[in-house]
């Protein structure tokens, strides 16, 4: 029983010389900015995370606090900037180089924005938001093909991420090819029946191809799942106009 009593006793005297780790100034501040910066109170948050910065030069969540503050504030030089720095502090992280390829683009530099993109693709060949960012880049360049080699390799290989079959019927209609983009937008829908934009691609691609009654159709699809919307209003005066190019039905009996 003294064995188990003493046993006992030297627990205790551990449990108390526990503490938890003292946290510093600066991390304390940077809390106080992140809590700031999800109340969407952007401009106040910069303040603390500079502070935190000020008081610890090497606070990663500072520095990516910061930068998404100025990024939600469009001050995308700012973020850059902090992005930059946090890219010195670990050149290993992905997201880090996938945030600065977005602040470019963003910012409309997108040649500027293309070699960070494909070293978040190097550092994670996961980073799916990192390869269509990669093909809008290329796109805006003027460099479509690569644009459709990216879409169609992230189709082959993530059939279930639907962002690329959007993008791509998008950027179809874009080049004119209307027959290609409806066809894509019906892989969309057959993956996913209630993705809403990809009926309005098809009704404004058939819409261009001349077959109006297919359009009308389409449109009214769009409507049923989205019917308040900026383009819930053009596809209602869409489907008016287009009413009156179809054939009108002649009712009248013919009297023989």
């Amino acid at each position: 029983m003294l064995v188990k009593s003493n046993i006992r006793e030297n627990m205790a005297k551990a449990v108390n010389r526990i503490s938890l780790p003292i946290k510093s100034r600066s991390y304390e501040l940077c809390v106080k900015a992140d809590a700031l910066r999800f109340s969407k109170l952007y401009k106040e948050s910069v303040k603390c995370y500079l502070d935190s910065i000020m008081l610890d030069r090497n606070q990663q969540e500072a520095y990516w606090g910061l930068a998404s503050s100025y990024k939600y504030l469009t001050e995308y030089k700012k973020a850059v900037s902090m992005l930059e720095k946090l890219t010195k502090l670990d050149e290993t992280n992905d997201k880090y180089f996938y945030e600065l390829g977005v602040c470019h683009l963003s910012d409309g530099n997108p040649e500027v924005a293309i070699p960070y993109l494909i070293k978040a693709i190097v550092l994670n060949k996961e980073n799916l938001e990192a390869q269509i960012q990669l093909a809008i880049a290329h796109e805006l360049v003027g460099e479509e093909e690569l644009s459709l080699m990216i879409y169609n390799k992230i189709i082959e290989t993530n059939p279930e991420f639907l962002k690329a079959y959007y993008n791509k019927g998008a950027m179809l209609m874009g080049m004119g090819d209307f027959e290609e983009a409806s066809q894509t937008f019906f892989k969309l829908i057959k993956r996913n029946p209630d993705y809403y934009k990809a009926y309005l691609g098809i009704a404004m691609s058939f819409d261009k191809l001349g077959k109006y009654s297919d359009a009308v159709r389409y449109y009214k699809k769009f409507l049923n799942l989205k019917s308040f919307s900026e383009d819930s209003i053009f596809a209602k005066n869409r489907i008016q106009e287009l009413k009156n190019l179809l054939p009108k039905k002649n009712n009248f009996l013919r009297i023989i």
